[in-house]
């Protein structure tokens, strides 16, 4: 069980990387991690690393105790896909056909925000899953 757990944070990880770092918001000649495989791949990646992302996310959850519903996994599962959804932004509004450009102090924001909020919440949210009770009393 703890070599598998260690497998999917490892795995997390590397999708927080091309996640975070996917697209070259910040110093356009450095290239796209989501050209990474070709640039025929790119559009298939900036749906495939979030969707692993979320998946990685829930098995993590799963494998270090079973999934939990409970207001605190709950909380977290959905603050982690606001999370990725704030980082994605470029890509939804791509899709959507939405005229949206984030100036590059929202980036700068994100590229620290995401991964940091997104490793606390992995974690918390592996262990609350652990947590046969809320550490907290209801009334």
């Amino acid at each position: 069980m703890r070599l598998k757990s260690e497998v999917l944070a490892l795995a997390f990880g590397m999708l927080l990387i091309l996640v975070t770092f996917g697209d070259a918001h910040l110093a356009r000649h450095i290239g796209n991690l989501d050209t990474i495989f070709g640039l025929g791949f790119w559009r298939l990646l900036d749906v495939l690393y979030p969707l692993l992302s979320i998946c990685v996310f829930l098995l993590y959850g799963r494998e270090k105790g079973g999934l939990k519903i409970n207001p605190l996994t709950v909380g977290l599962f959905i603050s982690y896909l606001v999370a990725l959804a704030l980082v994605s932004v470029d890509d939804i509004a791509l899709v959507l056909n939405l005229p949206i450009t984030p100036p590059r102090t929202y980036w700068i924001a994100m590229e620290w925000f995401y991964p940091i909020y997104s490793i606390i919440a992995f974690f918390i949210f592996g262990r609350a899953n652990q947590l046969e009770k809320l550490p907290f009393k209801r009334s």
